[in-house]
């Protein structure tokens, strides 16, 4: 792999825009190319952020030679068949969360992923932030002794029928859309995979609005989590173990 890789981004969307900076800091990383399905949106968004290349389809950009990665925040329906059209044509892929729609379509990409030899990775950033990296470290030196309990929520207010995370095609829902955090962080700090989970949710125009699970992870270890969009701002994980308590206050976005 390359000292330094090149990057195209697919999708002008307003996610996009969060990760760009961090692209355009890292010395081990240029940004070359943007595309877009309009092509005078992704000429003025190539020149809003001084990236050389735009172009007017998908296609074009994962056809580029000089790219080496792909950072798809296309919808969640649309997140597989990208993505293994990117490592097809050679390229490793940033996939936003959630990886796909469902494991038969993570597999596939999983699949393409190991034929190509190729990475591709779902785009967790809270996973990298040192806070986590110092709770990771705290459980695994022994500080809260045993781990026995997770607690994981993230919620606010969404009541806007024409977003796309309302759209039951499109991959919508709360589950899909910030309870997959609270999955992704009791599976990371379990470092296992759950062994029973039982499951409820409130839905509206098709898709859960109001979800929370319950699961009992190896080692006898239970997690809850709770997410939606119909609810005031509730954002925390809880760390319980025999000895000692985490409470991790803004996990998914801190500063």
């Amino acid at each position: 792999m390359p000292d330094t890789l090149t990057w195209g981004l697919i999708s002008t969307a307003r996610i996009t825009r969060k990760i760009i900076p961090a692209i355009q800091s890292s010395p081990a990383c240029t940004l070359m190319a943007i595309a877009s399905r309009d092509i005078e949106k992704a000429h003025a968004f190539a020149a809003e952020y001084g990236i050389p290349r735009s172009y007017g389809s998908y296609e074009e950009l994962i056809d580029d030679p000089k790219i080496d990665c792909i950072y798809n925040p296309l919808p969640n329906s649309m997140h597989a068949d990208w993505t293994i059209r990117a490592v097809e044509a050679g390229k490793h892929v940033l996939v936003e969360k959630p990886f796909t729609m469902d494991a038969e379509e993570a597999e596939d990409v999983f699949d393409t992923a190991r034929a190509k030899r190729r990475i591709v990775m779902e785009a967790f950033m809270y996973r990298f932030h040192p806070q986590w990296e110092r709770v990771r470290r705290m459980i695994d030196n022994g500080d809260i002794g045993e781990l026995k309990f997770i607690r994981a929520q993230m919620g606010g207010h969404m009541n806007r029928l024409d977003d796309i995370r309302m759209v039951p095609d499109m991959g919508g829902g709360a589950l899909m859309d910030i309870g997959c955090y609270c999955l992704n962080a009791c599976r990371m700090v379990t470092g296992r995979e759950p062994e029973w989970v039982s499951a409820t949710a409130n839905y509206e125009n098709g898709v859960d609005v109001m979800f929370a699970a319950l699961m009992r992870f190896p080692g006898n270890v239970l997690a809850q989590f709770n997410c939606g969009f119909r609810s005031n701002p509730h954002n925390d994980v809880d760390i319980i173990g025999t000895d000692a308590s985490i409470r991790v206050a803004r996990p998914w976005g801190p500063d």
